[in-house]
């Protein structure tokens, strides 16, 4: 009987330790709350990248657009170009290589995954584009509206340009305007389409995903990489 006991006892006591323990990793507000804000502090970074893109202008199609379509490249990440040789020679291996380079994924590179947390990025890389598919569509389909529009009006100024009537300063100001209104309008028309948050939103859930596979050290350097 007194055995029993014993048994008893020893078997609640390794119960309420791992009761315990199990409170303890759950309840562990610190520690979440910091990733959590590392998290929203990279979001806010891409988002930024995105609504700051760079504005060219093509004079010899007379057309302005913006890098990468007005979409930060974090955005245009996807489960194919974790695996993607950029060195094979293809229709998207520039594509492939801009965003291999600039995106996140560069801060992936080095810190020496396991298999398991490969295939679990992989897949977490497939519901992130799954989420932002439909955006992104609707984002280029604004850039490419943009860019007919402003195709004339730069067309324009060429045609004043060559005809003498206006001098090449005059032009070149005009044009630096002309860039300027395009930067401004995507601007107003993503924030009217609730492109970027959307975008952001999509980002953040795969920040999210992205800290529960990495361990605690990988994750750091990835921060750290990610903000440079």
């Amino acid at each position: 009987m007194k055995q029993n006991f014993k048994k008893a006892a020893l078997a609640f006591g390794i119960m309420a330790l791992a009761f315990t323990g199990c409170r303890k990793e759950q309840l562990n507000p610190a520690l979440n709350n910091f990733s959590e804000s590392e998290i929203q502090a990279l979001a806010v970074q891409t988002e930024t990248e995105s609504e700051t893109a760079e504005i060219f202008y093509d004079e010899a199609s007379n057309e302005i657009f913006a890098a990468n379509e007005g979409i930060s490249v974090d955005y245009l990440v996807n489960a194919e170009d974790l695996d993607a040789n950029e060195n094979v020679a293809g229709s998207n291996s520039s594509t492939t290589s801009n965003v291999r380079n600039h995106s996140f994924l560069r801060c992936l590179k080095d810190l020496k995954l396991e298999d398991d947390q490969i295939k679990k990025i992989r897949i977490a890389l497939g519901e992130y584009k799954d989420c932002k598919a439909s955006v992104i569509h609707r984002a280029r389909a604004i850039h490419a509206a943009l860019v007919a529009k402003y195709k004339d009006l730069a067309a324009e100024q060429a045609k004043l340009l060559r005809a003498e009537k206006i001098t090449k300063a005059e032009y070149e100001q005009r044009m630096a305007r002309l860039r300027h209104a395009f930067q401004k309008e995507l601007r107003e028309l993503q924030l009217k389409d609730k492109v970027n948050q959307a975008l952001k939103d999509c980002h953040t859930k795969f920040l999210r995903q992205l800290n529960g596979i990495l361990t605690d050290r990988q994750w750091k350097a990835f921060v750290n990489c990610y903000k440079k």
